[in-house]
């Protein structure tokens, strides 16, 4: 292995000590985690299944599940486990805990209570999620190696050193994931010798070996996960952390309930001195981490078990004495998923089938009590339409909710403890209905932006014509064209083909602010920054840019215009402004506000949560015709001692605007024909979207070409439904290799229909 030079040397003054860094023989190697899960396979070939969820991000190595199941072949939908046993290279313990889960169910499979497991249940075991990092460790290369091996210094050479910290290269997979991804740390964030060893990734979900987690999981929906650890220091040995409870002050919706599944997991699980079983807590900080993602993005309940003590690489005895203590747990959780157990008391849980009429559908299932905003939708199975939720003894208001479908609301469904309730839902579908018109100004097609809806919004980038699949009802519509007056209002679709066109007026600039002259003519009170790294275009302003990019926590910052703005009268007149928000949902609230005198501010526009991406906001200030007003755009952190803080709120490109837009509907012309729109972004990196529509239901294929003409990738090539459609292009061949930046063209054909555009991939 080649090494930088620096790095040789102090390899050479450090080779005595490491000499005897060697990690004890016991411990799987990767080529015998293959070799194993192979030989299991053959020998259960009707109960188990070794699959290939993904690779590793820099070697392609493969990563491995083991499915246990009966009917293995075949997706039964039942209520599915997962157990991953490692994802910090050093950590090797987990590894050893999850291939003798697998040996002993197999082994005793026609005993109790495992028969009953692999008739039930769908467990799934991966052994390691990392098998570079494991493979260095293994090696003995550097048996304290903690991340994958990602080049981030772009040299060509594998630089770490073989002790605790320094290794520069590679990503803490644990805080690579996107949710909280911010909060992780940077590549030389301060700590010790640890400076590189906790490095969150170039960006939320960037590592494969991530991505293969959650293809996996996203197939699977898993009600119960977890993922070992052990602590190098010893400062969280011997304990379960579950979602979570943020600095004690921001529980998650079911904190009691997964509170609960943890403690009966602990409580199995003995101390190495036998002074009593592991300790439980939620998870207090954002990090990124495994079991607050899984919570967040399936509703999963995920634990991170701390196995072991400091001493996290012990010899044989010990690591087959934590081997056993720690499967106590696993076969506790195993019992509690049961609809019936003697072992322990079985899960209280609401099942059921998404249904349209006898046929099962996939839809998103929302339990009321136990909702939140930066919910990903948890959803049903597709082939089968069965959910499974694990809830406390309770009454509970359930929703199912489909696009194109009326939502299901049923209320006070009864949960038992000990039991399982079965509550199908029956969804009823909406009349299909077209869109289709043209959007213009006089008699000039123009390109513009139309987003249609809210609970679904679609999203169309369009040259003039248009043509949009969606169901009858009345849906909020938002026309946006770069130099003409946006239009906002409602549309009411009816069954069948509607027809409207859109005519947008030139603009009159009432006031304007792109910061690229400086921040004279703005009053600020906080730390406010004027910068170019994160803007719409050129320059924009930034609430909390110093420091460690974080608002202060009981802030209250803002600008506000120095001068008063006229809004004429007698005519329609709109504030827009580029917005990029990230704050704490429903607590820290981005406002807007207006002031006739500059002391007293009327709230017109207010926002939280995650909005990470550049979005125009409107404000029509239609009520402000004839005054003179002040603006003043306001961030506060309005729980008091509050530790929670996110990068905040930075704006661009403020207008305020006069002109007209209208709209003209006639249900007797026509629908148009297929279309393909422009992807967006444009350009990209390092995913982008691409839209069509389809006026017929008919075979279509949708494929990424390079300049020579040479397929890239084929996105679609299948029998698609009448009716709107997306694709996503992640910058990736039909191999599965990453292409360079550059220009590519996307091409759509469906029938008769042939349409290509560019787009710019930058890396």
């Amino acid at each position: 292995m080649k090494h930088s030079a620096f790095l040789l040397i102090a390899l050479a003054m450090l080779l005595p000590a490491c000499l005897a860094a060697v990690l004890p023989t016991c411990y799987y190697t990767y080529d015998q985690i293959h070799t194993q899960l192979q030989g299991w396979q053959q020998a259960h070939s009707d109960i188990a299944r070794m699959v290939i969820i993904g690779y590793s991000e820099l070697e392609d190595i493969p990563i491995y599940a083991m499915q246990i199941s009966d009917n293995v072949n075949v997706a039964e939908d039942e209520p599915a486990l997962l157990f991953v046993g490692q994802v910090h290279a050093e950590e090797v313990l987990g590894v050893q805990i999850t291939m003798n889960n697998i040996s002993e169910i197999l082994a005793n499979r026609y005993q109790q209570p495992y028969a009953q497991w692999i008739s039930q249940l769908d467990m799934w075991f991966v052994p390691t999620a990392n098998p570079e990092g494991h493979n260095v460790v293994t090696s003995n290369m550097d048996i304290s190696y903690r991340k994958n091996k990602r080049d981030n210094n772009n040299n060509g050479i594998f630089d770490f050193l073989p002790q605790t910290g320094y290794d520069i290269d590679g990503v803490d997979i644990n805080r690579n994931f996107n949710f909280n991804w911010v909060h992780g740390d940077t590549l030389m964030q301060g700590g010790g010798l640890e400076v590189y060893d906790y490095y969150r990734g170039p960006s939320p979900m960037s590592e494969s070996e991530n991505q293969a987690i959650k293809t996996l999981c996203d197939q699977k929906k898993f009600i119960y996960s977890i993922c070992w650890h052990s602590s190098r220091t010893g400062n969280f040995s011997e304990k379960v952390y579950y979602p979570f409870n943020w600095k004690e002050i921001r529980p998650s919706p079911d904190l009691s309930h997964a509170a609960a599944i943890a403690q009966g997991v602990g409580a199995q699980i003995i101390k190495q001195d036998g002074t009593g079983p592991y300790e439980v807590y939620p998870n207090l900080s954002r990090k990124g981490a495994y079991h607050d993602w899984m919570y967040q993005q399936y509703g999963t309940i995920a634990m991170l078990v701390e196995c072991g003590t400091r001493d996290i690489q012990p010899d044989s005895l010990l690591m087959m004495n934590t081997v056993q203590r720690c499967r106590n747990g696993v076969y506790w959780l195993l019992n509690r998923a049961l609809m019936f157990s003697t072992s322990v008391p079985s899960s209280s849980m609401l099942k059921g089938r998404t249904l349209v009429g006898p046929d099962p559908t996939q839809a998103e299932v929302i339990i009321e009590q136990h909702n939140a905003a930066w919910f990903q939708p948890r959803t049903s199975y597709a082939s089968t339409g069965n959910y499974y939720r694990p809830l406390a003894t309770g009454q509970y208001t359930v929703r199912a909710r489909k696009k194109g479908y009326h939502d299901t609301v049923i209320y006070n469904v009864n949960v038992y403890n000990g039991a399982w309730t079965t509550l199908d839902l029956g969804l009823s579908p909406k009349p299909a209905a077209t869109l289709s018109g043209i959007v213009r100004s006089g008699t000039q097609p123009l390109a513009a932006r139309i987003i249609i809806g809210d609970v679904f919004p679609d999203t169309l980038f369009v040259n003039g014509q248009y043509a949009y699949y969606g169901y009858s009802g009345e849906y909020p519509i938002q026309i946006y064209a770069e130099g003409y007056y946006p239009y906002l209002g409602t549309i009411t679709l009816n069954e069948g083909a509607n027809y409207t066109e859109y005519n947008l007026s030139p603009t009159t600039t009432v006031f304007a602010e792109n910061w690229e002259n400086g921040v004279s003519g703005w009053e600020i009170e906080g730390p406010w920054v004027r910068q170019n790294q994160l803007s719409a275009s050129g320059y924009a302003i930034t609430d909390s840019w110093g420091g460690n990019g974080f608002y202060d926590m009981n802030c209250n910052v803002w600008i506000k215009t120095s001068s008063p703005i006229y809004i004429p009268a007698g005519e329609n007149v709109m504030l827009y402004f580029d917005s990029h928000l990230y704050t704490e949902w429903t607590f820290d609230p981005a406002r807007v506000e207006v002031s006739l005198n500059g002391t007293d501010w009327q709230e017109i526009w207010t926002k939280s949560g995650l909005w990470d991406s550049w979005r125009k906001e409107f404000i029509p200030l239609g009520n402000f015709a004839g005054q003179s007003i002040y603006l003043r755009f306001r961030l506060s952190d309005q729980s008091n001692d509050d530790e929670l803080t996110d990068p905040g709120w930075t704006i661009d490109n403020i207008r305020i605007i006069s002109g007209m837009a209208s709209s003209n509907a006639d249900n007797s012309s026509p629908a148009v024909l297929s279309a393909l729109y422009p992807n967006y972004p444009n350009p990209f990196n390092p995913s982008t979207t691409i839209s069509f529509s389809l006026a017929n239901q008919q075979f279509a294929s949708l494929k990424i070409y390079n300049l020579k003409g040479q397929v890239v990738k084929t996105l679609l090539n299948s029998d698609l439904d009448k009716g709107n459609h997306k694709a996503v292009w992640n910058g990736t061949d039909d191999s599965g290799h990453k292409v360079g930046s550059g220009i590519y063209l996307y091409r759509l054909e469906a029938g008769d229909y042939r349409q290509s555009h560019k787009m710019v991939l930058m890396k």
